[in-house]
């Protein structure tokens, strides 16, 4: 097997991961795409319960729009809004968390939906 088929191999194996979160932090980032990120904070969801998702700068709106998405399906409520302003070597930048709390009946289709 020559090197490019065995980093194929590897992205495959990559891939086929299952996603195990270790701790309630999602950080939101810009460059994925919104789909995928819902889909990463229902497992994360499924997993603890309660999410909070972390965002800085421009990522800040997907976080909002991912929390209001699944308060709008009924999967969760928004427990809490907060941001603050971190001082990263001259530059300023905004860091936005929202917590975001599973309930009952998005309980249910989370069972249903990642099985």
């Amino acid at each position: 097997m020559d090197r490019q088929q065995n980093q194929q191999l590897q992205q495959q194996q990559a891939q086929k991961q299952k996603l195990d979160p270790q701790d309630n932090q999602l950080q939101v980032l810009i460059r994925k795409s919104f789909k995928a990120q819902v889909f990463i904070a229902k497992i994360f969801l499924k997993k603890f319960g309660d999410v909070e998702l972390h965002a800085l700068g421009e990522a800040s709106k997907n976080s909002v729009k991912m929390a209001d998405f699944l308060q709008r399906q009924g999967i969760v409520t928004i427990s809490k809004i907060n941001s603050f302003t971190l001082q990263n070597n001259e530059k300023k930048q905004v860091k936005f968390i929202v917590q975001l709390t599973l309930t009952a009946e998005g309980k249910k289709r989370l069972d249903q939906e990642l099985n």
